[in-house]
């Protein structure tokens, strides 16, 4: 399995990217800093999830997750945001999933049943 993590805090995306490797174990993990970055990234290397934040510079998640959309791109992407306002938003770019921060093991385990991976 092959993950994209896209956040534009390096404490977060650290975070993110060992637990998913606790989590899941021998899956690979790419990031990116910024949605601008995700979006090159996505277009390059496919996929299995793409876990993303919400508010980054450049382009934010939610424009992220509704341009791969736009261009048929069909793997899930999980929004994650400290602000619960935008889960609505983030569901109507595309989003498979929406996880509230501060994000733990458990949400991230639940998360990958839901998605059935």
């Amino acid at each position: 399995m092959r993950i994209l993590i896209v956040e534009d805090d390096a404490n977060v995306r650290s975070f993110l990217q060992q637990a998913m490797k606790v989590v899941r174990r021998g899956v690979k993990v790419d990031t990116a800093n910024h949605g601008a970055d995700g979006l090159k990234q996505a277009r390059r290397q496919w996929y299995d999830l793409i876990i993303t934040d919400y508010h980054m510079p450049k382009v934010d998640g939610g424009n992220m997750i509704w341009t791969l959309r736009q261009e048929g791109y069909t793997m899930p992407i999980v929004m994650i945001s400290a602000d619960p306002g935008v889960e609505t938003d983030s569901f109507a770019a595309g989003a498979s999933y929406f996880l509230l921060k501060p994000v733990s093991l458990n949400d991230l385990r639940d998360m990958l049943s839901y998605l059935g991976l």
